[in-house]
């Protein structure tokens, strides 16, 4: 920044004028270089003190922020955010307020506009700092006591961490299960699914189904159950077979893991994924798929999110809104868009978000973080969440074009108040060490010595459900009985049948029967008995003669096994060193 000398002839002479009325004793006429003159000498010593102290509190905090500020310029953004409102820099006239145009406040002698944006001389940063005390840091308030009600609706607390550790067994088990699908082009679960998941996830899905009451109305949808198989692909835990998905290696080690462990890597490997952008699930805002550079990259979205995330303190209630202003007033943002006027609601011309104040951070930013906190924070258990319904729980989108009829923007508008969980710590990298409480299953098992497995006590979780169907045949609703056939194909997908010893000793009070002992002895051995070392060619001989000359010559004996009277088996990996020497001996192999 220039000193104040270089800035004010560069200022005409009716806005030297303007500046004059501030300044005690002096007269607005003259020369430019008498009035740039007469500005200096009233700023000169004790006069910038002076002028300082009949500054209006706000008028005095932009300045203080403004010189403290690394670059010497002042950010409105920031500044509202930490203050709510914006220093007046032009005197209201005409109805005419915060416009750089009209005649300047006594703030003008201070911050000085430049190419768009206001900054300070560095002579009088310099002169200001010692006297003008650095303004407080911002602070991220937090509550106490979480209200019942926001207005007449009813505030719903949901507590995470536990479910997010039960949703990811679920999740891993459905999918091994084969029922689980996807879109092979988008990725994206479908409604079968997305009916599935929510029936089983722990506690439901955020919100009750509704259907539309007529082809206008708003859908809230799915929200656990639309991310988690998002979540799963990006962790690399699953992989496609068409339209399902099927366990990756890595997903089979995560069904033995912590899955607080396994919570934690999906978080990380989201942040970094380009697999789904979230804010296409505020469906009414168009454009995003139009041609060009519409969107913004989503990992630096994520990253800034998770930042501020690693800011809050553990345990306690944030209003998002505050979480919100603070980002802002910290300079934790972030775009999400390049060019917001391919964005658009309802018309592509008159509804389109390019228009001044339709691309606010409440419109775009604020959108995209209530979804990443709601939609995926949420479902992992990194924070608890408290919301109400998203039907008119906001009231900053009225002034756009096309937004009339609808009751809500996003169906995230919804979520009210967050709070970091002890696991959400842990997948921030806030604490070295995470222990969850040991799940305690209420329900009470009757192994008997028919292999049968009767529930006695309680009602079995979707979870247990989803284990003994690994392992056992469902008779009842309340009897399941062992079964070697499947539980053999359970360890040849690489489960440990060590897994179902200690499933039914934790429900069941007395000893496990011998025969059961028995059964999960003798399979878990049967279930390794053969081992896949390799894949073979079959090769039919024209004739015994040729296969007993070929298995026995000293060259390609080596290769091949002689099996039945003119068949030979070879290892894939030497299919072209065994065509080569069988070429060497005068004999052709064909398809």
């Amino acid at each position: 920044m220039d000193t104040l000398n270089e800035v004010l002839p560069r200022l005409t002479v009716d806005q030297l004028k303007s500046l004059m009325r501030w300044l005690p004793d002096a007269s607005p006429t003259g020369r430019k270089d008498l009035l740039v003159g007469a500005i200096l000498r009233s700023l000169a010593g004790d006069g910038l003190r002076a002028l300082w102290d009949r500054l209006y509190d706000i008028q005095r905090m932009a300045v203080a922020e403004t010189a403290y500020a690394l670059d010497g310029l002042f950010d409105g953004n920031r500044f509202r955010a930490k203050y709510g409102r914006l220093p007046d820099f032009t005197v209201k006239e005409n109805g005419r307020r915060y416009s750089d145009y009209g005649p300047p406040t006594a703030l003008g002698l201070f911050l000085y506009n430049q190419d768009g944006r206001y900054s300070l001389p560095d002579d009088l940063r310099e002169r200001l700092i010692a006297f003008v005390p650095e303004p407080e840091p911002v602070r991220l308030s937090t509550i106490e006591t979480l209200p019942e009600e926001i207005g007449e609706d009813r505030l719903t607390v949901r507590h995470t961490d536990r479910d997010a550790m039960v949703d990811l067994s679920v999740l891993l088990r459905l999918t091994d299960q084969g029922k689980i699908q996807v879109s092979d082009k988008t990725s994206l679960p479908g409604s079968a699914t997305l009916r599935l998941l929510t029936e089983n996830l722990a506690g439901g899905d955020f919100y009750a189904h509704k259907s539309k009451q007529d082809q206008w109305g708003q859908e809230i949808g799915p929200i656990k159950a639309f991310s988690w198989p998002l979540m799963l692909q990006a962790a690399g835990l699953v992989q496609r077979n068409g339209s399902k998905l099927a366990l990756s290696a890595a997903g089979r080690k995560a069904l033995a893991s912590s899955p607080a462990s396994v919570l934690r890597t999906i978080w990380n490997k989201w942040l970094k994924s380009s697999l789904f952008d979230e804010f296409s699930r505020v469906e009414v805002i168009k454009g995003q798929k139009s041609k060009g550079r519409v969107m913004t990259a989503v990992a630096p979205r994520r990253a800034a999110i998770n930042e501020i995330l690693r800011l809050c303190p553990v345990g306690a209630w944030i209003d998002v809104d505050d979480f919100s202003r603070f980002m802002q007033a910290t300079g934790h943002t972030f775009d999400v868009s390049h060019n917001p006027w391919q964005l658009y609601i309802s018309d592509q011309q008159y509804g389109s978000l390019g228009h001044d104040g339709y691309h606010s951070w409440e419109i775009l930013q604020l959108r995209y973080l209530l979804c990443v906190l709601f939609e995926y924070a949420a479902a992992l258990g990194i924070i608890d969440v408290a919301y109400i319904e998203p039907t008119e729980a906001r009231n900053d989108f009225g002034d756009l074009w096309g937004t009339d009829d609808l009751e809500f923007l996003s169906r995230y508008d919804g979520l009210i108040y967050f709070r970091v969980t002890p696991l959400g710590a842990w997948c921030l990298g806030l604490v070295e060490d995470y222990t969850p409480d040991p799940i305690q299953s209420s329900v009470k098992l009757a192994v008997l010595p028919s292999l049968q497995v009767n529930v006695v006590g309680g009602n079995l979780s979707t979870e247990e459900s989803l284990t003994l169907d690994i392992w056992a045949v469902e008779a009842t609703d309340k009897s399941w009985r062992l079964d070697r056939q499947k539980a053999v194909g359970a360890i040849e997908k690489g489960h440990d049948i060590a897994e179902l010893r200690a499933f039914l000793q934790t429900r069941e009070d007395q000893p496990l029967p011998e025969t059961v002992e028995s059964f999960i002895k003798i399979t878990g051995k049967q279930g390794n008995a053969l081992k896949i070392s390799g894949t073979a060619l079959l090769i039919d001989c024209e004739n015994a003669e040729i296969a007993v000359m070929i298995a026995t010559h000293k060259e390609t004996a080596g290769l091949c096994l002689h099996a039945g009277d003119r068949q030979l088996v070879v290892r894939l990996e030497n299919e072209a060193k065994f065509r080569n020497l069988i070429r060497i001996l005068g004999f052709g192999m064909t398809a």
